[in-house]
């Protein structure tokens, strides 16, 4: 029996067929990666012989306060309508997860400071967690996108 995160089976998986894959890299819903290490690099494991996998969950960088200076208000407003608030900042300021709300209120700023839709916004476009990722795929794919949210 084996517990491994998806970061980790992702590189296991490529270097079934490849021995020189070194790196598991996830950028989906969430985000993480993984990276083959020496073991003398390791200052918390006994040993010097060998290599181990390092499971960045990098999805938390910054829940110390390191990216303060990067985080826009978007990404706080995101931050804080979260399900764990102050938890999971990096992740949240790439993932897919987040990424329909993020452009949602990138989208109402633009309109609410006359730079798209004439300066109008719709309940819809104004309704949080309205706008999926899926639309920004699918507006990128040049498809017809309906969206369908009831205003709170």
């Amino acid at each position: 029996m084996a517990v491994i995160s998806d970061t980790v089976g992702t590189m296991m998986t490529c270097g079934f067929d490849d021995r020189h894959c070194e790196i598991g890299l996830i950028v989906g819903t969430g985000t993480n990666a993984c990276y083959m290490e020496q073991m003398r690099n390791l200052q918390l494991m006994d040993g010097d012989e060998g290599q181990m996998c390092v499971n960045t969950e990098w999805g938390a960088f910054g829940d110390d306060g390191a990216l303060e200076d990067l985080r826009t208000d978007i990404d706080r407003e995101i931050d804080a309508g979260s399900l764990n608030p102050g938890k999971q900042l990096f992740e949240k300021m790439i993932s897919g997860l987040y990424m329909g709300e993020l452009v949602r209120l990138i989208l109402v700023k633009m309109a609410r400071k006359q730079l798209l839709f004439q300066g109008q916004t719709t309940p819809q476009l104004l309704t949080s967690g309205c706008f999926s990722t899926n639309y920004i795929y699918a507006i990128e794919s040049d498809k017809l996108v309906f969206v369908r949210c009831s205003h709170k």
